[in-house]
C-alpha cells in the first residue's frame, strides 16, 4: 500500500462518542477515510459493499457481540486479510487471548489512550503496507514467469518446427505437410473432446511424427514406384530412428511426440507397425495422427507420386474405417471435413511458394 494512499477505516461501537473519538484520532494522524456504525448487524454488509482496509470493533454491543461479528467475518465469509483491531473496556488476559484467538490482529483498552491508539494503528497500517508490497512483488514475479514461459514456449515451438521440417524437406520441398498434420490432429482431438492441454501437446508434437525419415537413405525414401519387401522394411525403421533421435528428452511434448512416432503407423486391426497393436491399445494420439497423416500424404504431391483428389482420399479413409483407423475418429474426421479442407487451403504448398516468390 502506498503511504500516500487513503486507507478506508470502519469503526463499530455502540457508543457514538467512542466512534467519534477513534475517528478523530485516526484522521488526525493518518491519511484515512473513516466510516462509523453503531449497530454491529450492519458491519458485514458494509464490508461487502465497500473497500475496508481496517476495522475497529467493540466487543460488548447489543444485538451481536464483537466476537460473533469477527467469527462471521473470518469463518463464514472467509475474509482473512482484513485487519481487525478490537476495542474493549474489559481487563484481563483471558479476554485479550480469546479475542486474539478469534482472529483479531490487536487489542485496545477503553477508555482510550490516544498514544496507544495511534501506535497500534500505525503497526496495523505498516503491516498492510508490507502485505501490499508482497502482493505487488508476487504480481511482478508472476508476470515475469509468464513472460519467460511464453518465450520458452516460442523457442520450443521453433525448435520442434525446425526438427519436423528437417525430417520432411527431403521429400516435401515446402515442409507444409508437418504443419497441416499438426492442425488436422488438433481439430480431430478437439472434436473428440480431449482436454485442452492434451490437444495442445498433440498439435505441437504431431509435426514430429516422421522425423525418423532422416535416418532413411534417399535411394529408398525417394524411390518412385512400388517398394520391394526389403525396402519397405527399411522405411518402417523410421519410427525407431525417430524415437532414438529424440533421445531421453522427457518434456511433456517430447513424450507425446515419442508416443506419436511409435504409434501412428499402427492399425486398428493389428496389421500396422512397428508392434502390431490393435484397437484402443493404440494411444489415442497415434490413432488421431494416423488419419491426419494419411489424408495429407494422399492429397500431397511428392517427387515420387502425384497428389490424389480430395474425394478419392476421403473415400480411402472411409473404406479403412474400423480396419486401419478408429471408426469413431473417422466419423469425427468426416463430420469436420470442411474444417479439414480449410486447414489444407490455409497451409497449402502453393500459397507458401507464391508467398516466397512474391
Amino acid at each position: 500500500m502506498d503511504k500516500k494512499q487513503t486507507i478506508n477505516v470502519l469503526v463499530c461501537d455502540d457508543s457514538l462518542t467512542n466512534c467519534m473519538v477513534l475517528s478523530a484520532l485516526v484522521q488526525e494522524n493518518f491519511h484515512a477515510q473513516v466510516s462509523i456504525v453503531t449497530d454491529p448487524r450492519v458491519v458485514l454488509e458494509k464490508i461487502k459493499s465497500s473497500k475496508i482496509d481496517l476495522l475497529f470493533l467493540d466487543i460488548e454491543m447489543p444485538y451481536r457481540s464483537g466476537h460473533e461479528v469477527m467469527k462471521e467475518i473470518r469463518e463464514q465469509y472467509l475474509i482473512d486479510d482484513l485487519p481487525i483491531l478490537i476495542i474493549s473496556g474489559k481487563e484481563g488476559n483471558s479476554v485479550r487471548n480469546k479475542t486474539l484467538a478469534g482472529g483479531a490482529n490487536d487489542f485496545i483498552h477503553k477508555p482510550f489512550d490516544p498514544e496507544e491508539v495511534v501506535l497500534r494503528t500505525r503497526n496495523i497500517i505498516n503491516m498492510l503496507e508490507h502485505h501490499q508490497a508482497l502482493i505487488s512483488m508476487n504480481q511482478r514475479l508472476e508476470e515475469l514467469v509468464k513472460q519467460r514461459t511464453e518465450e520458452l514456449e516460442l523457442a520450443n515451438d521453433a525448435l520442434i518446427h525446425t526438427l519436423a521440417r528437417a525430417g520432411e524437406l527431403r521429400d516435401d520441398n515446402t515442409g507444409q505437410h508437418v504443419i497441416r498434420v499438426g492442425q488436422y490432429s488438433k481439430l480431430i482431438a478437439e472434436k473428440f473432446g480431449l482436454p485442452a492441454k492434451v490437444v495442445y501437446m498433440i498439435e505441437k508434437a504431431a509435426p514430429l511424427h516422421d522425423i525418423g525419415k532422416i535416418g532413411i537413405s534417399d535411394r529408398v525414401l525417394l524411390k518412385p514406384g512400388r517398394l520391394t519387401t526389403n525396402e519397405r522394411k527399411i522405411i518402417n525403421t523410421h519410427t525407431a530412428h525417430g524415437v532414438a533421435l529424440l533421445g531421453e528428452v522427457n518434456s511433456d511434448i517430447m513424450l507425446m511426440a515419442r508416443s506419436i512416432i511409435e504409434s501412428h503407423h499402427e492399425k486398428w486391426d493389428g496389421s500396422g507397425y512397428p508392434v502390431g497393436l490393435t484397437g484402443e491399445s493404440i494411444p489415442i494420439e497415434g490413432r488421431i495422427v494416423a488419419i491426419a497423416d494419411v489424408f495429407d500424404a494422399l492429397t500431397t504431391a511428392r517427387p515420387y507420386k502425384v497428389a490424389w483428389p480430395v474425394e478419392k482420399a476421403v473415400n480411402i479413409i472411409k473404406e479403412d474405417s474400423g480396419k486401419a483407423f478408429d471408426s469413431k475418429l473417422v466419423k469425427i474426421f468426416l463430420e469436420n471435413i470442411d474444417g479439414i479442407l480449410a486447414i489444407r487451403e490455409k497451409y497449402s504448398d502453393k500459397l507458401l511458394v507464391e508467398t516466397i516468390l512474391a
